[in-house]
Parts: structure tokens; sequence; C-alpha cells
């Protein structure tokens, strides 16, 4: 297979030897720009002026057709070419004016995105930009629309045998581009009233050029097209695990879905890589900073430890403290704290004094040290030769106290945190963490090692954050693995985290503000 595939790709470079001067001079012309090269190559250019045809795209879209080869080639190379060479800013002032309560200063396309829309718009959005480019360029060239047309015509029955948000992209495009004329009437009734009144907002669309902000409202629209008719889920019917679980399997369908039925392109969603194209209104400065979160980021996952669970899947677990600005909730949660207790029926000397025996008495009680009968002893031939042993083996004899510490971990995974829809409050993380005090407060009475942590799995936190700075390094480091890894971000995205509220070195009093913080935190979730 794999020499097949090399195959494949040594006749590629060389077809695409004979055929760059002229697709050079085509882009140099419409793109007026006559220091525009292209170039074969696996690594992305920083040069405007320099495109980067990955040879992988190439090899994917030629080993699958049954297509005149020099022609796929030729229309393979000019679409990667199209959307190489298009980039944009972002106008922060007209999207403000847009939605003038959801944006403050957000200044990147993946922010702005993931704040309108959630996890999908990114889709959307990318399959409109791509989709208009193409229509812009394309149709200038009746020779080059006729190769595309016939590419994707290759490939169009196998929409029917997508998921219904794929449908609707892949549909979406063809719209937008008219390749092909799309039957609706042979899809599903959900997909085709999505996009019927997805066309009606494609109407007030430019397409003589891009304006990015119109893209962006036109995206908020149909994702909430597609929500209403139950082609994309409403995330906030679900806890935090299943919703991360619901976007990764998306993310998965999506990406291998298009992928089978439109052009691959390395700077768009059929690679896994949306949102390549846009720069955000930031300088360059802006961007190192994110890079260098981006590497403090990785370098922190990769020097975690790797656990491994029975079902054969990894995570990596890094360590930290619990942010310190837990400590500022502390006057609230002395009062949650309390409230507890009454409305739980929970004393805390009541319950401490059942449990309280059980320690004292494990801690006082005597062991016996020294050689297990039958275990042979290093000093026995001396012992023997004195005199002083009688026989070989010798049994304990010797009493000490036993000494050990207490560990406690709390479940602070989003499913803790939910609640029914008849509950006010959530309850399950507020409990856990209050059976974690009386059991930390016995630990400090009798003087028992102890440390208490707490774990969840998301975006790690870092022990001097506050919410603002942590959502800002959050969409910072997202955004910047998304541009570098593509669909594989989210690897690094998400891990296990494991927070300790007290280590064992620490001093319980010194960690007790941010741990009634938390009681807090987890009871008025909103308010806090």
């Amino acid at each position: 297979m794999n020499s097949k595939k090399n195959n494949i790709e040594a006749q590629i470079v060389e077809d695409f030897e004979k055929i760059r001067p002229a697709i050079t001079r085509l882009l140099q012309t419409q793109l007026k720009n006559d220091d525009l090269s292209i170039r074969y190559g696996r690594s992305k250019s920083n040069s405007k002026n320099d495109i980067v045809i990955n040879p992988s795209i190439l090899v994917s879209t030629i080993s699958k057709t049954s297509l005149n080869r020099e022609e796929v080639m030729i229309g393979t190379v000019v679409h990667e070419a199209i959307h190489a060479t298009k980039n944009y800013s972002l106008d922060s002032g007209a999207l403000k004016n847009l939605f003038p309560n959801e944006l403050d200063d957000v200044e990147d396309i993946d922010d702005v995105l993931e704040i309108l829309t959630g996890p999908f718009g990114k889709y959307v959005f990318d399959i409109l930009i791509h989709s208009i480019e193409e229509r812009i360029f394309v149709k200038q060239y009746g020779g080059l629309n006729s190769i595309l047309e016939d590419i994707y015509s290759e490939s169009y029955s196998e929409i029917k045998k997508l998921t219904n948000f794929s449908q609707y992209l892949a549909l979406l495009f063809h719209s937008i581009t008219t390749y092909i004329d799309p039957e609706f009437n042979n899809y599903k009734k959900p997909v085709i009233s999505a996009l019927n009144e997805s066309l009606h907002i494609l109407k007030t669309l430019s397409y003589e050029d891009i304006n990015v902000s119109e893209v962006v409202e036109a995206t908020v629209q149909m994702i909430d097209i597609c929500k209403r008719y139950n082609i994309l889920p409403d995330l906030e019917k679900y806890n935090l695990g299943e919703q991360k679980e619901i976007e990764e399997s998306l993310d998965e369908n999506v990406i291998n879905d298009l992928n089978k039925v439109l052009i691959p392109s390395s700077n768009n969603v059929t690679t896994g890589n949306t949102l390549q194209k846009f720069l955000g209104k930031t300088n360059s400065k802006n961007n190192e900073d994110k890079l260098n979160l981006m590497d403090d980021h990785i370098s922190k996952v990769g020097a975690s430890s790797t656990i491994y669970f029975p079902s054969g899947n990894t995570a990596k677990v890094v360590e930290n403290k619990v942010p310190d600005n837990f400590k500022n909730l502390y006057k609230n949660g002395l009062q949650t704290y309390e409230s507890l207790l009454q409305q739980w029926n929970l004393p805390i000397y009541k319950v401490t004094n059942k449990i309280k025996p059980y320690f004292i008495h494990n801690q006082k009680r005597q062991r016996i040290s020294g050689f297990d009968q039958g275990d042979l002893s290093p000093h026995v031939p001396i012992m023997l030769a004195s005199g002083r042993y009688e026989r070989m083996f010798e049994q304990k004899q010797r009493l000490s106290n036993k000494s050990y510490a207490i560990s406690l971990l709390i479940d602070g995974s989003g499913s803790m945190i939910e609640k029914s829809k008849d509950e006010l409050h959530p309850w399950s993380l507020a409990s856990a963490l209050i059976g974690a005090s009386y059991l930390s407060q016995i630990c400090f009475e009798l003087d028992i090692d102890f440390e208490v942590s707490i774990f969840n799995r998301g975006f790690a936190s870092e022990h001097t954050e506050n919410e603002e700075t942590y959502n800002s390094r959050k969409f910072a480091v997202s955004s910047m693995l998304n541009r570098t890894y593509g669909s594989s971000a989210q690897d690094l995205y998400n891990t296990a985290n494991h927070y300790f509220i007290k280590e064992f070195k620490d001093s319980w009093r010194e960690n007790y503000q941010q741990f009634i913080g938390l009681i807090d935190f987890s009871r008025n979730l909103r308010d806090s």
C-alpha cells in the first residue's frame, strides 16, 4: 500500500512540474502579483507570495478518482492555490455593531464564533468562505469550472451517505458554487427544511467580495436553523462530559465526511484546518504571545504523567494548585456552608464525633515490629555464635505506633455540577466537599498527615489565574492549537487535571479559605 502511494506521489511530482508554469502565470495575472510562485512541499510558507501545494492533498484526490488524471491535477492545484492566497482580517467594529452585547474585547475569529455560535459555527463559517471564494474565482474560467464540476459530480452521490449536518454543509457548498444543482427532495426532511431557510439568508451575502462580518452574521442564523431542525444538538441539554463527547464525535464526522465529497484543501475543514485563513486584528506581538502560551501548555502536558484506563484509553494528568482566587468567595462560602449544614441536617460535631473514634483507634493501635517468624534475620549468625539465640528464626516482639496518612480526592467533573430540571441548585459537588471538610477537620485535630485534591477534565487552569485571565489564555491556546495541529488539537487541549487544595506539606489553615470558596462556587455557579 505504501509502495503504491509512493509511486503515485512520484508521478504526481513529475506531472506537477509540467503544469506549474501555466498555473503560476494564471494566478499571477488574476491576483495581479508577479512575485507569486507555486511550489511542491509539506510545510506551509510564511511568505504571502509563496503558495505551497501539499502532496497529500493531491494524492488523496487523484488516488480515488477515475477521471482524467491531468485534469484532476490541474483542478486540484488551482483549487488549493485559490484558497491559499486568500487571507482575511476581522473588522471588530462592524461585529460589535452587529452583536453589541455579546462581544467585548474579542478580536480573533475563532473566539468570536465560539461565543456567538458555540463549537459548531466554525464549520458553517468555513464552508461559506470556501464556497464564495471558489464562486468568485472559478466562474471566470469556463474550462476550469468544467474540470471542477466533473470532480464534484463524481463524488456527489456520496452526499446521501453522510450525517445530516455533513449533508447540510455539502449541499450548502453546492448551492453557492452551483457546480451542481442539487435535488433537495432526495434528502431527509430536516436537512431540506434547514437548507431552504438558509438559502434565503444567502441572498443577503455579496458574491462579488467577501464581507467577513456579513458571513459571521449569516453563520449565527444558520446555526440557529440547524438546531431548530435538530441537525445540530442543543448542548445545553447535556452535561459537560457529554458535550465534549458530542463535539469530538461531530468534529471527526464532519472532517471525514467532507473529505469524501469535496476537494480536500489544507486550508479548510476538509482536513480539519478550520479558520486557517483568518489573521484576526492582531499584531505579530499578540500572535507571538499566543504561540508562547501554546508552547507553555504543550510543555506542561508533555511533562505530565500518563494514566491508563481499563478501557485501553490514556490521558495526561496535569497537577497544579487550585486557583488562589477561590479564597475571594470565602465570606459567601461560610454562609453557604452553614446554610447547607442546616438544610441537610448535618451538625458538624455530631457527624464527626461518630467517625473520629475510628481514626483515634486506628492511630493508637500498636503493631509488632521486627522480623516475622519464618524470616531470616541478618543478625542470626552472630546471635547464634554468641549463644544469644537458640534457634535461627525469631518472632516479632517490639511494639510501635502505627503511622499513616490520608489522601482525600474529590470528583470535580462536569457531572458533579449538573442539576435536575426541578432543582434550584446543584448539590453533588457541594455534598462531596462537605464530606471532605469533615474528614479534613478530623485529620487536622488528630494531627494526621493528609492532603485534599479535586480532579476534572478540561483545559487546565493555573494557580494564579482568575476567570478573565483563564478564559483569555484558554481562547489563545485553543486558537493556536487548532491552527497548528488541526483535528488533533483536542488531544493536547483537554487533559485530566489534578488540583491540590492542600498538599501533605501545606498548612490546612492557610488553604481553608480556598476550600470554603469552592463550596460556594459548587453551589452557586452563576453568582460565583
